[in-house]
């Protein structure tokens, strides 16, 4: 399989960029980790602990297995997540084993991961921005050795992916909702100027108010939104239909 050619990651990027939910980014991602030869894919974000948003999952897993995953409290004992927190290169899940013992209900996980073809998988971890970390995930149901020839090839391609797509999601703000929410009209016209372009120093002197009220405007509104910069207000609230930029 020939890796992706300049024009095709310029394709993929677009679509990731124009992609309005999570339901889309799903299909994009999907499409391209089969072309590579995976069966399916997981992303999984974690905020940090000081925040109180809930955590973003979307995979392709068979939803029957998800279930059984929940149910059976497998995350508490899943290492890739925790492995993934530990470095900033691509892995291979049979790597983990290496390293560390495997325990009776990883064991279990390992085998019920098997019967629903879910047999080799490997990982890109994502750090960042500020502390949020997340892990995407490509499996296969291929042995070992072929699916770690495979992960490798596709390693730099699939990095792309995974950063681009988790990109996405944080820009989207769906980490929450904000159906509820609704700005006031000063609120609506600040975050509008700041949506194209304008400084904090050119919108005071647009509305005619000091540069430090706009400052304490927008950090009304980053609360507002539960966001920690201005791109993500302003992406957030034209998501949600909050301004028209």
């Amino acid at each position: 399989m020939p890796r992706m050619t300049f024009e095709q990651i310029e394709s993929y990027l677009l679509r990731i960029n124009c992609a309005k939910d999570l339901d889309e980014i799903l299909r994009i991602v999907q499409k391209q980790v089969q072309i590579f030869g995976f069966d399916r894919f997981t992303y999984w974000l974690r905020w940090p602990s000081t925040e109180t948003q809930k955590p973003i999952f979307i995979s392709t897993y068979p939803e029957q297995f998800i279930d059984h995953y929940i149910a059976n409290d497998f995350q508490s004992h899943d290492m890739v997540g925790r492995f993934s927190t530990q470095t900033n290169t691509p892995f291979v899940w049979s790597g983990i084993n290496e390293k560390y013992p495997i325990t009776q209900k990883q064991k279990i996980l390992f085998d019920d991961s098997r019967s629903v073809g879910l047999v080799s998988g490997g990982s890109i971890p994502i750090h960042g921005p500020n502390q949020i970390q997340a892990t995407f995930s490509v499996v296969g149901d291929l042995e070992t050795t072929e699916f770690n020839k495979l992960f490798l090839y596709h390693r730099h391609e699939l990095h792309i992916l995974a950063t681009y797509a988790h990109e996405r999601i944080i820009q989207l703000g769906i980490d929450d909702s904000v159906n509820d929410l609704t700005l006031t009209s000063r609120e609506t016209e600040i975050l509008t100027w700041v949506s194209r372009g304008k400084t904090y120093w050119e919108i005071g002197k647009i509305l005619n108010i000091q540069e430090d009220t706009i400052k304490k405007y927008m950090q009304r509104i980053s609360a507002l939104l539960r966001v920690s910069n201005n791109t993500h207000a302003v992406a957030k609230a034209i998501i949600n239909g909050l301004i028209i930029p």
